[in-house]
């Protein structure tokens, strides 16, 4: 739960410092940062913190290398995504990517949350229910980013399942799936910036411009390697659940630094949340 929270955490503050830098930099660059900066920093922590892999099974790496592919679609659209529409809205929508992963572990995986982690689970999804009402009504003029951020909820909610699965090979830990990661950010990362620059140029390529996308996407990786670690030590559908309530900190956010207005919508969800993630830890 602590490494769970820890992705809640930086998610609900990284993107919306990524926000401000893809508007400037523009879905492209920002895509071939998260390809360099993500891998080079997956294989330095492979390196320091995997041991010995002993895997039998080719299983093990399919699932792998389809929770890295996954992944790294999913963050491409994420990035398309928030160039295209408010924050609120593409945060929002591709937070509910628990619920696939939440059923798909109690339909394929055999979990079974307790009574009260089951209402916890609940009430945490009711969170990013009611507070993706509310922007996706003001949005829908900008239906591009509607439909990415779905196809983002997908990917991210089977990016959940494949990963817990992977995880589960006693010979392959979760620190070893960072190096499928960072394989495949590399692999995918670039081409796309190829074939996309030339009708994506940056607005803004300031160093500023540049220093915030560098903060924004570190801070998504702290709740990319939260979670996968996580994954291997708990329920996919625990862990999800409150990793993927992001929302609310990026709600609280922008009460206090963006000056966004407060909502009841806003403040019944922050509400349901403390005794949601208290019910998920019990």
């Amino acid at each position: 739960m602590i490494l769970a929270s820890m992705d809640m955490m930086s998610w609900g503050v990284g993107q919306v410092v990524v926000k401000r830098a893809t508007d400037r930099l523009g879905a492209v660059t920002m895509v071939l940062l998260v390809s360099v900066v993500d891998g080079a920093l997956y294989f330095v922590l492979f390196g320091l913190l995997a041991g010995p892999m002993a895997v039998g099974s080719w299983e093990t790496y399919a699932f792998a290398s389809a929770s890295a592919v996954t992944g790294m679609v999913g963050y491409i659209l994420y990035y398309e995504a928030l160039l295209r529409g408010n924050v609120a809205v593409v945060g929002t929508i591709s937070a509910g990517s628990p619920i696939i992963t939440i059923l798909g572990a109690i339909a394929f995986l055999g979990e079974t949350p307790s009574a009260f982690q089951a209402v916890g689970i609940a009430l945490l999804v009711a969170v990013v229910l009611i507070l993706s009402y509310e922007p996706i009504g003001e949005e829908w003029r900008i239906p591009v980013a509607v439909a990415l951020s779905i196809g983002i909820l997908v990917l991210w909610g089977v990016w959940g399942l494949l990963t817990k699965v992977a995880v589960n090979d006693p010979g392959f830990d979760s620190f070893h799936l960072l190096a499928f990661y960072g394989a495949l950010n590399f692999i995918m990362g670039p081409p796309y910036y190829l074939w996309r620059r030339k009708r994506a140029r940056p607005l803004d390529p300031s160093r500023r411009a540049y220093a915030t996308a560098i903060v924004g996407v570190l801070l998504l990786i702290i709740g990319i390697v939260a979670t996968t670690v996580a994954l291997s030590i708990g329920d996919a559908s625990l862990v999800t659940a409150v990793s993927g309530s992001y929302p609310v900190v990026t709600a609280i956010v922008a009460f206090l630094f963006l000056k966004e207005k407060v909502t009841l919508p806003r403040i019944l969800a922050i509400a349901l949340f403390v005794p949601g993630i208290v019910l998920v830890a019990s």
